[in-house]
């Protein structure tokens, strides 16, 4: 199910890759995640996409709870490597309020991850509002 939420990404023609062939995969191996940059342990799956942009042939590698991530969020298109930093972004675009109903669709990890994203987020707000309320009445007892 396709949700109202995504995160808008600027991405131009460079960005896409002029041949790509994408699969599931179960490792065998220990990978590493180009999302989270955690490991990928022997019997996990993840996603396996190799292509070639920019004239260079790469292999991006995402774990089951990024792509999670990805397919909930990012229907529009994103960048390999950078969907935590656009969702960051994007929430805080959104005042860190995410409908419920997107969240509830993602792996229990994801989900776990971006909920404290979006604590991360009101605390950072929290404290904003709490400097700007120190400093307003200073603004008025200098005129």
């Amino acid at each position: 199910m396709q949700c109202s939420c995504n995160c808008e990404v600027d991405l131009d023609e460079r960005d896409s890759p002029e041949i790509c062939n994408t699969v599931m995969r179960t490792a065998r191996k220990i990978h590493k995640c180009d999302e989270c940059r955690r490991e990928i342990k022997p019997s996990e799956k993840y996603e396996s996409c190799r292509g070639k942009w920019k004239g260079d042939f790469e292999t991006y590698k995402t774990c089951a709870d990024c792509l999670s991530l990805r397919n909930q969020f990012f229907s529009c298109g994103w960048g390999f490597g950078d969907i935590w930093s656009n969702f960051r972004d994007t929430i805080g675009e959104w005042n860190y309020e995410v409908p419920e109903d997107c969240i509830v669709e993602l792996t229990q990890k994801a989900r776990e991850k971006v909920c404290q994203e979006i604590e991360d987020g009101w605390e950072y707000l929290d404290d904003l509002y709490t400097r700007v309320n120190r400093i307003t009445p200073l603004l008025f007892l200098r005129r």
